[in-house]
């Protein structure tokens, strides 16, 4: 009887004491939830006003404006994807120079799809011709060396290059130089490689509210010197690695808007279409880092403004300023730091927008 006991009193002491554990991770993960929607809702939003056309398709031939950069001096460069070229256009509107166009030489496209700068050079990105081409600020062109992917990769200088490893060696990101024709792997892949993708099952898997494996190692990268900055696109995320791949931070950055977005392609998973089809969702459009700041341009969102969020070096929201935006309109953006501008680039409308970037 009194060995019964004991283990009776064992029993209620571990049960008391697995409920006081369960019950400090629940009051863990609240916390981190509740954290992470405060900083959000405390988070004063932005206006933008006095939005003004700056170039339209009637000027210096621009077709579809793809993506932006700004340049020294106030001037900006566009990539054009239908007339594949890339245009300088100085802070007057004025055309100062263009260069690339169809082909495939040196320099020339045949389906540019990425447009990126650093300090010294931009790099368009051919999808077609799989290649990289170096130019200088000014447009002259430098070099060109051939990558293996089409799409979702972000140049760190003139030889090497980051690329999306898909959970290939368990990670989320290849860094390959060409010069030394070596490949890095780095960061902790969110799903495991899937090398033979069964897309009737990822709709199936999509329909029940779950995220497919295939989703889950997609980012979009953007590199400032010295670090990388990696937004998972299927769980809206922020993280900041170093030029070697060691991780700074991951954050999570919680919109009211992204319960929407995901709670709609759930819907749309759900209703019958052509085998094979998966449909797919993002948070984002864009993304820049700016004088150590990341920007993240959220995707339109019916009912709700059009949202430009600004993330400090850190990995804390800074600030969200809501974009005027009758529909969707704006695909990309850029900051012009020197003048204080925020230029906005509408693709279907072949129009470039400029307004005062409240600091």
């Amino acid at each position: 009887m009194r060995v019964e006991i004991i283990i009776f009193k064992a029993m209620k002491s571990l049960t008391i004491y697995t409920c006081f554990a369960i019950l400090v991770v629940i009051t863990f993960l609240s916390s981190c939830q509740h954290e992470s929607e405060t900083q959000v809702s405390t988070v004063h939003p932005i206006e933008i006003v006095n939005l003004q056309l700056f170039v339209d398709f009637e000027q210096h031939g621009l077709r579809v404006p793809w993506q932006i950069e700004s340049l020294p001096n106030g001037k900006i460069a566009v990539l054009d994807n239908s007339s594949n070229e890339v245009l300088i256009i100085g802070p007057d509107g004025e055309l100062i120079n263009s260069f690339g166009g169809t082909g495939r030489g040196p320099g020339e496209f045949i389906r540019p799809n990425a447009l990126q700068k650093s300090d010294n050079y931009m790099y368009v990105i051919d999808s077609d011709l799989l290649r990289i081409n170096q130019f200088s600020l000014s447009g002259e062109f430098v070099q060109s060396y051939n990558i293996d992917t089409r799409q979702g990769v972000t140049v760190k200088d003139e030889l090497t290059y980051f690329d999306r490893a898909m959970g290939k060696e368990g990670s989320l990101i290849k860094k390959i130089n060409k010069e030394e024709n070596s490949t890095y792997f780095i960061g902790e892949a969110m799903g495991e490689e899937d090398q033979h993708r069964d897309l009737d099952r990822e709709k199936n898997v999509l329909s029940r509210g779950e995220i497919p494996n295939s989703f889950k190692n997609t980012i979009t990268m953007y590199y400032s010197d010295p670090h990388l900055y990696v937004f998972l696109d299927a769980f809206s995320r922020l993280q900041k690695y170093t030029k070697d791949g060691d991780l700074v931070w991951d954050q999570s950055i919680e919109l009211p808007e992204n319960e929407i977005i995901f709670n709609e392609v759930v819907e749309r998973a759900k209703k019958p279409g052509p085998p094979g089809a998966v449909p797919v969702y993002r948070y984002i459009t864009s993304m820049k880092v700016i004088e150590g700041h990341t920007y993240l341009f959220w995707v339109p969102v019916e009912k709700h403004p059009r949202k430009l969020v600004k993330v400090d070096s850190d990995g804390n929201l800074d600030s969200i300023y809501h974009i005027p935006e009758e529909v969707p309109t704006f695909s990309d953006f850029s900051i012009d730091t020197e003048n204080d501008l925020l230029y906005l680039i509408a693709p279907e409308l072949g129009q470039i927008y400029r307004t005062n970037y409240p600091v």
